[in-house]
């Protein structure tokens, strides 16, 4: 588990499983700028049963507030193969956490998680272009702009650009060294 200020990061376990997909499938909440396809309850149970959403090439994990509810899930992946690389996705699923720096911190987390725990040299984050929120948290959390992805994703009924933000592992370990030396 990572721990947050005020809520925590954990793996999925099997009674969050309808909450999970509830919240996933509410297009509302998920917000205006990620896919609207809707995961079917028996498909994400199906991966579950399969590696509990944790596995080589994709985790799925929650971010929880100290009751234990779902606020969020993030999530990390290798997209391109040859690449030595993850991509991390977020979600805050409660409105009223928004704009709290909820979602910073916890990119924040699973990013020294990741570099920490594997011999990555890079974590990338990609987000519609209008998604000025998301593109905050990366540039908040030491992620720099390498360019847009015209076209590359289909939202809504039409393709969108994407922001490609990434962040190195010698610019992670310059910030950490500067962190620590503010303490």
């Amino acid at each position: 588990m990572l721990i947050g200020s005020k809520f925590n990061i954990r793996h999925v376990i099997e009674k969050d499983l309808d909450s999970l997909t509830s919240l996933m499938n509410d297009l509302v909440i998920r917000g205006e700028f990620l896919p609207s396809l809707m995961i079917s309850p028996q498909k994400l149970r199906q991966q579950y049963n399969q590696n509990g959403l944790s596995g080589e090439d994709f985790e799925r994990l929650l971010i929880v507030d100290l009751d234990d509810n779902i606020i969020g899930t993030i999530w990390h992946f290798k997209s391109v193969p040859y690449f030595n690389a993850r991509e991390i996705g977020f979600t805050l699923f409660d409105s009223q956490q928004r704009r709290k720096g909820i979602m910073s911190e916890a990119v924040s987390l699973l990013s020294n998680y990741l570099f920490n725990g594997l011999s990555i040299n890079r974590l990338e984050i990609r987000m519609d272009t209008r998604n000025i929120a998301s593109e905050k948290v990366a540039i908040k959390c030491g992620y720099e702009k390498e360019g847009v992805s015209c076209g590359a994703n289909f939202v809504n009924g039409q393709n969108v650009d994407m922001n490609l933000y990434a962040l190195l592992r010698e610019a992670w370990q310059r910030n950490v060294l500067t962190a620590l030396s503010k303490i």
